[in-house]
């Protein structure tokens, strides 16, 4: 068991090491859209959400990339029946591999998917229900790659679900995204 410990101690540190070696790390910050995916979200929040979003990866092998993001947004809106104020906040941490390669001169594609932790608080009616759920995101987009920076345009999908009484939630939904991002 020890021996086991040490071999993956040791293989992480070459791992980590052979992709710092690398020096090719990617930065981004985007201007993201949800089509929110749940039905009854829609019906009190409306059917667009705009957000800001982050993501940070380091090069493992040739395009292949571990990848992180963060995204949140908070909505006002309004109880369909009753018109009573509501407000919704939902965040997403994501992880997972991205492969980014060149397609023809300046222009690349990138597709990624990974787990995502989907975080949510709804106040409705003077009650709160909050929690946090596992899900899974996919996405792919095109680049337009300079030597150190580039933009890009992104489509994907990022879904998770809870049961919050006896009610089944959808969280997330169809996203699309432009961005701004460095290799480092």
């Amino acid at each position: 068991m020890m021996k086991m410990r040490i071999s993956l101690a040791v293989a992480l540190v070459l791992a980590a090491g052979t992709a710092f070696a690398a020096d090719h790390a990617i930065l981004s910050v985007g201007l993201g859209y949800l089509q929110p995916a749940d039905s009854g979200y829609t019906d009190v929040y409306g059917s667009r959400v705009f957000y800001p979003e982050f993501q940070a990866g380091l090069r493992l092998i040739r395009g292949l990339y571990v990848v992180g993001g963060f995204a949140t947004f908070t909505k006002n809106g309004e109880t369909p029946d009753l018109h009573l104020a509501a407000r919704s906040t939902q965040s997403f941490f994501t992880a997972g591999l991205a492969y980014i390669a060149a397609i023809s001169g300046k222009l690349g594609v990138k597709v990624e998917a990974g787990a995502a932790d989907v975080r949510y608080k709804e106040e409705s009616m003077g009650t709160t229900a909050s929690g946090s759920k596992l899900g899974f995101e996919a996405g792919m987009g095109l680049l337009l790659m300079g030597k150190v920076a580039f933009a890009g345009v992104n489509l994907g999908y990022l879904t998770a679900s809870d049961t919050v009484g006896d009610v089944k939630i959808k969280l997330g939904g169809a996203r699309a995204s432009i961005c701004l991002g460095v290799r480092i």
